[in-house]
C-alpha cells in the first residue's frame, strides 16, 4: 500500500510529462471550503477519478487541477459562531483561517481516496492571481455594457442580511403562506360596465388574492389581463356592494365564500384600462389598473396585487408605465417608517404580516392557510423575500439567446433517464432566469471594484483603476480594499480622468456574488483559452456553477466552457430521506472506510467498497441510497472481484516472464471462444465508459465474472491447469488465455478499484517493475472476433446443458456421453473431438465427463444423448474417472509422473 501511495502521489505529474496523447480536460467544480469532508465530496471526487484513470489508460493526457471556493456566507457564518460586532478585516481573517483549515482536511481525504491530482498545485477563489483575475475581467463585462447597476427586486435573506442568487437558495413544499381575498374599492369604473350598476349599489370592489399580505402596503397597481374575460358579480350577504372578478374564477370564488355569487354582466378585460381604485392601506392614494400577460386564472381572481420592489413581473409593468419604484422594507426584513407608525420596526415575515391583515380586516373577504413550497435561505434555512435594492446585475437577456444556441452542442450525461433526466435541466433554468444578481452586501469576498460619486451615484470603473487595484492586491493583499484609505485606493489618474475630487467619492461596499467567483474558474485555470472536455458535478448545479461558467464564458468567448456535462445525484438514507446532521442520518466517508468508533457504527469496508459504490450507485438516479445494506452489497462485489482476479493470477505464477503472451498457437475452441468473448466484453465496456455509463461497467463486469469467467472457463480448464505437465501445449495456451482475461479485467476494474488493479500488477510475473497505470494503451487483438468458434461453443454448450438436465448424478465426470446427431451438427462437434469415442478431447472437457462417444444418427433430432456409468475408474491424482484400474493414475497422469520422476 505503502508503493500504492507513492505511485498514486507522482501519477498526474508522471502522465503530464510523459503522456504524448491527446489532452482530455476535466475541469473541477471547487467545493465549498465550509467543514469536513462529507459522503457527497466522496461521490463527486470518486466519480471525477474513474473517469480521469480511464481516460489516461486510453492514451490521453490529463488535464485536471482540483480546486476550492473560499469565499461565500457559508464559511463566514461557520467561521463566525457565536461572535458579533466585529472589524471587516477580523471577520476575513477568521474566515480565512477557516476555509484554510477546511481545505486542508478536504484535500487529505481525496488524497486517502486514491484521487489522481497534483495536490500541491491546486487552485483557490481567494489566490491573488485568481482574484486579480475576476477583477479584469469584471471590468470587461463592464466595459462591454454587459454589467449595470439598478433597483430590482431580488431576492433578500433577512436572516443573512444580504441579496442571494437563485442556486443559494432551496425550496422548503410545506412552507405555510396566509393567503387572503381582498376588496379594493373602485374609484372610477369602466365605462363598460357602469349601465350595469343599478342605483342602490354604494360601492364597486375589486377582488385581488395574495399569498403574501405584507406586501400590501406598498401596493402600486392592480393587474389584469386584457385577453380574459372579466364579470360584474354581487354576493349574497354583501348588499349594496359589486365585485369584479374574471369570469372563469367565479365558480371557484363561490366555492371559497361558501356564498351564492350572481354574474350581472361580463366584459373584456381591454374595458379595465382606465379604472383606477382606493390604495388598500392609504386612502388618500388612487392607483391604476395596468395590462400585463403573467395574469392568469390558474388561482386567485384574475386580477393581481401589483408591488414592483417585491416580484418581478410587477417590477416589469412598473418599469413599462415608468412607475417609480417603493420599497418599505429595511435589511432584517422589517417595515421602515415610510409604511407608518403602526408598521415601523415589524418583520413582514411574522408580526408584520398579521399587523398588515388586522389593519385591512374589514376588507378581507376570506382567508386560508396555504401550504406550497416556498424559497428558503439554504445557509440559515429561513424563509427570504423579494426585496427592491439598489444592486449590480450581469444583463443576461443579452446573452442568454446566445447561451441557448451553445448549450447546443454540449452533451449532457447520462443520457437517458438517471440524475440528469436530459439537457433541459439547464435549458430551463437558463430560459427563465431573468437577471443575475452579482452584487453581496457581505465582507468575506472579491471587492466589487467599484467607486461611486457620492452626489450622483455614477460608477468609477475603468481599466487604470483596476490595474492600480491589482498592483495594491499584489503589495498589500487580499485585504487592502478593507485596510487602505481611500487616497491610495484612487490613484490621482483616475481623479483627473474623471475630473473628481477625492472627497466627492465613496468606496462601494458591496463583494461580489461565490457563483461569479466559481463562474470565472474557465478563466483562469485553463487559461482563458481552453475548453474542458467534461464539466462534473451535482444536479443542483444546473441552477449553479454549470450556469454561472456558461454565462460567464459566452458573453466574453462566445461559446460554452464545457464540451460536455455530467450530473450526478445525491446521497439519501435507507428511507430515502436526504441526509442532514438535524436528522443525525449523515454518513461519514471516514466510518466507511475505516470504520465507526462505537458498536452501531459502520464496519471498516475499506476505500475499495467506497469507491464501488460511488461507481454502482452515483449515477442513476437523483436520490442515491447510503445503507448498511448497499455497503455490504458493495463489500461482496469486491470481495468477488478480488478472488477472482487473485485465482487469475495464481494460474500464472509459474508463466515464464518472456513468454509471447500474443501467441494464439495450442489454443483450444473453448480458449478462442473465451478470447472472442473478452473482445466482445471489452468493446462494450469501452463504449459505456465513452458514455460515463459506469453502473453499467460494473454490472457487465461483475456478470462476465460470475458466468464467462468463473462458472464457464475457470470451471471447465481446472484439469488442465493442475494435472496436465507443466509445459503441456494444452496447459500453457489456458495460461496465456488467463493472462488476457486478467488483463481485460484488471484495466476494465483499474478505473474503479486503482489500489486492488496496481495489487495485481504488483504480483503478476510478467509485470515485473511495470505500474499499471504507466503501461500505456493495451487493446485486445481484433483477431479474437471469431463468429465461428461461438457457433460451436453455442452448440457444445447446448449438449451440456441438456446433459446436465439429464444426469442421475451430481458429479458427470462419472458418466460416459454418447451423442447422436448428423450433418452441419455433427461436423460442428467433430471439430471439438476428432476420434469417435475418447476420454481426453475438447469436447470432454467442455461436458465434464469421462468419455465422449459420438454417433452420427439418421434422427431429424438436432442431437441426442445417452449416459451410461463409465467403467473407468477413479485417477488418484487428477480425481477424473479417466483410469484403466482402481489403483492406478491415467495415461495421462502416468505420462507427467514419469516425467517428474526423470526430471529429479
Amino acid at each position: 500500500m505503502c508503493i500504492q501511495k507513492c505511485e498514486f502521489s507522482t501519477l498526474y505529474d508522471w502522465q503530464r510529462k510523459h503522456v504524448q496523447g491527446p489532452e482530455f480536460i476535466l475541469h473541477d467544480g471547487p467545493p465549498f471550503a465550509n467543514g469536513k469532508p462529507h459522503i457527497g465530496h466522496a461521490i463527486n471526487k470518486i466519480l471525477k477519478d474513474i473517469i480521469i484513470r480511464q481516460k489516461l489508460l486510453q492514451g490521453y493526457q490529463i488535464h485536471y487541477v482540483p480546486g476550492w471556493d473560499c469565499h461565500g456566507l457559508p464559511i463566514e457564518l461557520k467561521a463566525l459562531v457565536g461572535e458579533t460586532n466585529l472589524s471587516a478585516v477580523t471577520i476575513r481573517k477568521k474566515a480565512e483561517q477557516f476555509a484554510r483549515e477546511a481545505i486542508a482536511d478536504q484535500k487529505e481525504a481525496f488524497r486517502s481516496w486514491g484521487v489522481m491530482a497534483d495536490w500541491d498545485k491546486c487552485y483557490f477563489t481567494f489566490d491573488k492571481q485568481y482574484v486579480k483575475n475576476l477583477l479584469r475581467q469584471f471590468h470587461r463585462l463592464y466595459e462591454m455594457d454587459l454589467v449595470y447597476r439598478d433597483v430590482k427586486p431580488v431576492f433578500w435573506s433577512p436572516s443573512s442580511r444580504t441579496a442571494l442568487a437563485e442556486a443559494e437558495l432551496e425550496y422548503n413544499p410545506a412552507h405555510c403562506s396566509m393567503a387572503i381575498t381582498v376588496r379594493l374599492l373602485m374609484q372610477r369604473v369602466p365605462d363598460a360596465i357602469c349601465s350595469f350598476i343599478p342605483p342602490h349599489i354604494a360601492s364597486v370592489f375589486a377582488l385581488i388574492w395574495t399569498t403574501t399580505p405584507w406586501t400590501l402596503p406598498v401596493n402600486q397597481a392592480v393587474c389584469f389581463n386584457p385577453d380574459l374575460s372579466y364579470s360584474l358579480v354581487s354576493i349574497d350577504g354583501h348588499s349594496g356592494e359589486m365585485y369584479i372578478v374574471a369570469s372563469e374564477l367565479v365558480e371557484m370564488l363561490q366555492q371559497k365564500l361558501c356564498r351564492r355569487v350572481e354574474i350581472v354582466t361580463t366584459f373584456p378585460g381591454s374595458s379595465l384600462g382606465g379604472a383606477r381604485y382606493i390604495h388598500p392601506c392609504r386612502s388618500e392614494q388612487v392607483q391604476p389598473f395596468l395590462p400585463a400577460a403573467h395574469v392568469t386564472t390558474t388561482k386567485g381572481t384574475g386580477l393581481v396585487h401589483s408591488a414592483p420592489a417585491h416580484g418581478p413581473e410587477d417590477y416589469l409593468v412598473a418599469l413599462e408605465h415608468s412607475i417609480r419604484i417603493e420599497c418599505f422594507v429595511d435589511e432584517a426584513g422589517c417595515y421602515t417608517e415610510d409604511a407608518g407608525p403602526a408598521l415601523q420596526g415589524l418583520s413582514v415575515l411574522s408580526e408584520g404580516n398579521e399587523a398588515v391583515m388586522t389593519l385591512m380586516s374589514e376588507n378581507i373577504l376570506h382567508s386560508e392557510q396555504l401550504v406550497h413550497s416556498y424559497p428558503y435561505d439554504w445557509r440559515t434555512k429561513q424563509p427570504v423575500i423579494l426585496r427592491a435594492c439598489c444592486q449590480w446585475f450581469i444583463d443576461t437577456n443579452a446573452i442568454k439567446q446566445k447561451a441557448i444556441e451553445a448549450l447546443k452542442t454540449v452533451k449532457i450525461f447520462p443520457e437517458h433517464g438517471g440524475s440528469a433526466k436530459s439537457g433541459g435541466g439547464l435549458l430551463a433554468q437558463l430560459e427563465r432566469r431573468p437577471y443575475w444578481c452579482i452584487s453581496r452586501q457581505r465582507v468575506w469576498g472579491v471587492p466589487l471594484p467599484v467607486f461611486y460619486h457620492k452626489t450622483s451615484g455614477t460608477p468609477i470603473l475603468t481599466e487604470s483603476l483596476i490595474n492600480h487595484l491589482c498592483y495594491l492586491l499584489d503589495e498589500h493583499g487580499r485585504d487592502f480594499w478593507w485596510t487602505l484609505p481611500l487616497d491610495r485606493l484612487v490613484p490621482e489618474e483616475v481623479l483627473s480622468e474623471h475630473a473628481v475630487s477625492l472627497d466627492e467619492l465613496e468606496k462601494g461596499q458591496d463583494i461580489l456574488d461565490i457563483w461569479f467567483d466559481s463562474g470565472f474558474s474557465w478563466s483562469s485555470v485553463l487559461n482563458g483559452q481552453k475548453v474542458a472536455d467534461l464539466y462534473l458535478e451535482g444536479l443542483d448545479q444546473f441552477n449553479g456553477w454549470f450556469q454561472s461558467s456558461l454565462m460567464t464564458s459566452v458573453a466574453l468567448r462566445g461559446q460554452a466552457p464545457y464540451r460536455a456535462v455530467f450530473v450526478h445525484g445525491f446521497a439519501v438514507d435507507a428511507e430515502g430521506r436526504k441526509m442532514s446532521k438535524s436528522q443525525g442520518n449523515v454518513v461519514d466517508p471516514l466510518d466507511i472506510t475505516h470504520g465507526g468508533q462505537d458498536k452501531k457504527s459502520e464496519p471498516a469496508y475499506g476505500i475499495d467498497t467506497l469507491r464501488w459504490w460511488v461507481a454502482c450507485h452515483a449515477t442513476e438516479h437523483s436520490n442515491i441510497p447510503v445503507s448498511r445494506n448497499v455497503l455490504e452489497a458493495s463489500a461482496e462485489a469486491v470481495h468477488k472481484i478480488r478472488i477472482v482476479l487473485r485465482f487469475l493470477l495464481g494460474t500464472l505464477h509459474d508463466l515464464p516472464s518472456d513468454v509471447d503472451v500474443n501467441s494464439e498457437e495450442n489454443l483450444y475452441i473453448l480458449d478462442r471462444y473465451l478470447l472472442h468473448l473478452l473482445l466482445d466484453f471489452n468493446q462494450n465496456v469501452s463504449q459505456c465508459y465513452e458514455n460515463y455509463q459506469i453502473k453499467r461497467v460494473c454490472t457487465m463486469l461483475i456478470n462476465f465474472i460470475t458466468n464467462e469467467v468463473s462458472a464457464l472457463y475457470c470451471h471447465l480448464t481446472k484439469d488442465r491447469l493442475y494435472c496436465a505437465a507443466v509445459n503441456a501445449p494444452e496447459r500453457r495456451a489456458c495460461q496465456l488465455v488467463m493472462n488476457h482475461i486478467l488483463e481485460t479485467l484488471t484495466r476494465t476494474v483499474a478505473p474503479v478499484l486503482p489500489h486492488l488493479a496496481e495489487e495485481v500488477y504488483l504480483y503478476h510475473p510478467c509485470k515485473a517493475g511495470v505500474r499499471l497505470f504507466k503501461s500505456g494503451v493495451v487493446k485486445p487483438s481484433p483477431k479474437w472476433y471469431q463468429p465461428e468458434v461461438e457457433d460451436i461453443m453455442n452448440l457444445a454448450l447446448e449438449v451440456k446443458q441438456t446433459l446436465n438436465k439429464m444426469s442421475p448424478v451430481t458429479n458427470t465426470q462419472q458418466l460416459a456421453a454418447t451423442v447422436f446427431s448428423s450433418g452441419e451438427t455433427l461436423t460442428l462437434l467433430k471439430m471439438l473431438q476428432e476420434e469417435v469415442q475418447t476420454c481426453w478431447s475438447q469436447l470432454t472437457e467442455i461436458l465434464q465427463v469421462s468419455s465422449v462417444t459420438l454417433v452420427e444418427s439418421g434422427s431429424h433430432l438436432k442431437f441426442n444423448v445417452e449416459l451410461a456409468e463409465t467403467s473407468r475408474h477413479l485417477c488418484g491424482r487428477c480425481r477424473r474417472f479417466t483410469a484403466h484400474s482402481a489403483n492406478e493414475p491415467c495415461d495421462r497422469c502416468q505420462q507427467v509422473l514419469d516425467k517428474l520422476r526423470v526430471t529429479i
